[in-house]
């Protein structure tokens, strides 16, 4: 690399092009680095990036907009999408480093995979059969930054937008995935630019004629409200949580509120509820790629009832005795993929170890 890089187009024609490269990372001091199958790559042939060139490459991304920059540097943090010449979205978080710019960049697909791309036919079906059919309540994806939650969001989504003629808005920070309304009408709205809030979009939506709603995260007990408020009154709802498993998502979920009105909050999701996704990425066993491994929980009668009780500890057998109806447990779905040499188990020896406190 010759010349200086301080054309965010030149970089990006970098990632565009390899699917297994996710992430950009750019910082004032250090090489362009990318995340190829879970490895940092450094291009240190391209040398340093200067300060200079960092503020000239966030410049870009915010379209030459100083309004849009000097919030940033009042913020401190900036997480907007940026959509490139070849039309690849990419989700950017740009921070604040010991005064000095840091930009990462997540490369979303241009198209929605599949639900039998990234889970097991049979979990894939009983999703279709148990949640994409509903009408109304609420279905909750969980798991810490990086397991790629919106991935499996977006193919559940787009199964709504093929086979359904419904009114779906989606309520984002930021928009990632760009939908296509196929039999749907699709409003997509994003934290900043098109609202202000969740809690102000969620309130907004009742107004909106929705049928399906995706809610990017629950943050806080306004946002937790909005979404209980929306699927128990007739709309099928999606959301998030940083959360690692069901009944920690329950636990969550329910901690959003004052405890003087737990056990009625307890009640009312016990009812709403469809069920619990979560999700974690491990590399494959020959490092080429990445795989997910599941947990899935529906919200049968016994799990009602343990909710309704806050006795959430019995979940976790819940679903480990629930495989004749498609649950599946972190551990029985990692044993699956160890089986059919998929993924190695010594690298996913902490879901294995039942007595494992990592996650």
């Amino acid at each position: 690399m010759e010349k200086p890089w301080i054309d965010i187009e030149k970089i990006l024609s970098l990632i565009a092009k390899n699917p297994n490269i996710s992430d950009l990372h750019l910082s004032s001091g250090e090489c362009i680095s990318y995340r190829l199958n879970w490895e940092i790559i450094r291009e240190e042939s391209a040398g340093k990036m200067t300060a200079e060139w960092m503020e000239l490459i966030l410049r870009q991304l915010f379209h030459w907009n100083p309004q849009r920059f000097d919030k940033f540097l009042w913020d401190k943090e900036s997480d907007f999408a940026y959509i490139s010449k070849d039309e690849t979205a990419y989700r950017v978080n740009a921070y604040l480093k010991t005064w000095r710019v840091g930009i990462v960049m997540r490369k979303i697909g241009k198209e929605a995979k599949k639900l039998e791309d990234i889970m097991f036919n049979n979990i894939a079906n009983s999703i279709r059969e148990n949640i994409l059919k509903k009408k109304k309540w609420l279905y909750l994806v969980t798991w810490p930054t990086g397991s790629w939650k919106s991935t499996s969001l977006v193919a559940m989504l787009e199964e709504i937008n093929k086979n359904r003629s419904e009114n779906l808005i989606s309520i984002e920070d930021p928009i990632e995935y760009v939908f296509e309304p196929k039999k749907c009408i699709i409003s997509q709205r994003e934290i900043w630019h098109d609202t202000w809030s969740f809690a102000n979009a969620l309130r907004s939506a009742m107004r909106q004629d929705p049928d399906v709603i995706f809610v990017g995260e629950i943050r806080d007990k306004e946002t937790a409200e909005a979404v209980l408020n929306l699927a128990e009154t007739g709309h099928l709802v999606f959301s998030t949580l940083h959360t690692n498993s069901a009944s920690h998502t329950i636990n969550r979920f329910i901690s959003f509120f004052p405890p003087d009105i737990q056990w009625s909050v307890a009640e009312r999701l016990s009812e709403s509820l469809i069920g619990v996704q979560s999700q974690i990425l491990v590399k494959s066993i020959d490092a080429s790629t990445r795989v997910w491994i599941f947990e899935l929980m529906l919200n049968t009668q016994s799990v009602k009832t343990n909710i309704k009780k806050k006795d959430v500890d019995q979940i976790d057998s819940i679903i480990e005795t629930s495989n004749m109806i498609w649950m599946i447990t972190l551990k029985q779905y990692a044993e699956n993929l160890v089986n059919k040499g998929i993924i190695n188990a010594d690298d996913i020896e902490w879901i294995l170890n039942k007595n494992s406190t990592k996650i």
